[in-house]
């Protein structure tokens, strides 16, 4: 099979994740042509002059949607597509913003509007609401304008895309997100990323952009109780967002219990994983956060909001809080620091659940099983 892989419009941290690690893993299906479309941000994160000689890269410097450079980049996507004949597009991650003539597989990782019953949605402001209303029809227009078929993370997801889409069930596919092989290859770097702990010192990471959803915010109300409780900053904090929204977003006062790093590239979260205790996630939309899984495979005690993205993957693996009310985290955060047993047995159970979740090729052979599917 000839198969197009498109991920010329990601950007988002999570997103390129998943298509670097899916891209990797065809290295082991010899028996398909590859041709990759690559946005900057996937391009830098992989070696291109690593892959076999079945793969070929295409690296495209601007988005396809933005301008008249994105109206020159769509034409040669069109243009391209034509050329190589695929049986099979997928599209990693959609839309695409433009439509390919072969079977067109799209990622759906849109969580603001399958989960409109969020309470994200009772803690914007108006403006907020109308601008992720725009957004919504913008997407949803492109992404069935696109292409035919979908693949989720989640059935809970596949149903409610159905629903939004008014869709048979073949047409919506579920491929669960998974950890990046990076977490299975690991090997310690001999300098440590973050700086040396203190004595006593308990680190929580939440490996994340500073998206709204995803309520980093709330550390502004956390990290004040939380230095009542422990004082001398010896909670921190371990962020990977955008210095400048870090700066805007985050109070000065709470910044000295914080590392924040920046974007980190995706071979070096593993280690992040291992220089922190706990996984700190008080996100309140997503489609699959592969923080779980990465978490349970690095032996680390999950804390998260108690919403059904979260329960539905962690399940016992992980203490679950109100994301909007800072005591009840700080009730949370106290209640693992101070048991040793609980973040043993929270591991344990983490560990075991991650024998329902594919591994990153099986994920990679069910996306590419679906593409020979479609294509036929």
């Amino acid at each position: 099979m000839k198969i197009l892989i498109n991920c010329s419009t990601l950007s988002g941290t999570g997103v390129t994740q998943v298509a670097v690690s899916f891209i990797r893993e065809c290295i082991n299906i010899q028996s398909n042509e590859y041709h990759v479309f690559l946005s900057k941000t996937v391009s830098r994160e992989l070696e291109n002059s690593s892959f076999p000689s079945n793969f070929f890269f295409y690296t495209f410097e601007h988005h396809p949607i933005y301008g008249i450079k994105g109206f020159k980049i769509r034409k040669e996507l069109r243009k391209l597509e034509k050329k190589i004949n695929p049986d099979c597009v997928f599209s990693v991650f959609g839309p695409s913003w433009w439509t390919p003539l072969k079977p067109h597989l799209i990622g759906y990782a849109y969580p603001h509007y399958v989960y409109r019953d969020s309470p994200f949605f009772k803690n914007i402001s108006f403006f907020q609401k109308i601008k992720i209303n725009v957004f919504e029809l913008i997407h949803l227009w492109f992404l069935k304008r696109n292409g035919k078929y979908f693949v989720c993370e989640t059935e809970d997801v596949s149903k409610r895309l159905r629903k939004l889409f008014n869709c048979t069930e073949e047409n919506v596919y579920t491929v669960s997100n998974t950890y990046n092989d990076f977490f299975n290859s690991y090997k310690r770097l001999e300098e440590n990323i973050l700086p040396e702990k203190v004595e006593g010192e308990f680190r929580f990471l939440s490996l994340c952009s500073f998206a709204p959803h995803k309520n980093l915010v709330i550390l502004n109300k956390v990290i004040p109780l939380i230095n009542s409780k422990f004082p001398g900053n010896k909670v921190k904090f371990v962020l990977t967002v955008d210095n400048d929204l870090f700066n805007k977003k985050i109070d000065d006062s709470v910044k000295p219990s914080i590392i924040n790093l920046g974007r980190v590239d995706v071979d070096k979260c593993p280690q992040l994983y291992d220089e922190c205790d706990s996984l700190f996630l008080p996100t309140t939309l997503e489609c699959f956060s592969a923080n779980y899984p990465e978490a349970m495979k690095m032996k680390k005690p999950i804390i998260t909001s108690n919403l059904s993205f979260a329960t539905s993957i962690c399940k016992d693996a992980a203490l679950y809080f109100d994301p909007y009310d800072e005591k009840n985290i700080v009730e949370v955060i106290e209640k693992l620091i101070s048991s040793t047993r609980l973040a043993e047995n929270l591991v344990e159970i983490g560990c075991k659940q991650l024998d329902i979740v594919l591994t990153p090729r099986e994920r990679a052979e069910e996306y590419l099983k679906i593409c020979k599917e479609i294509a036929n």
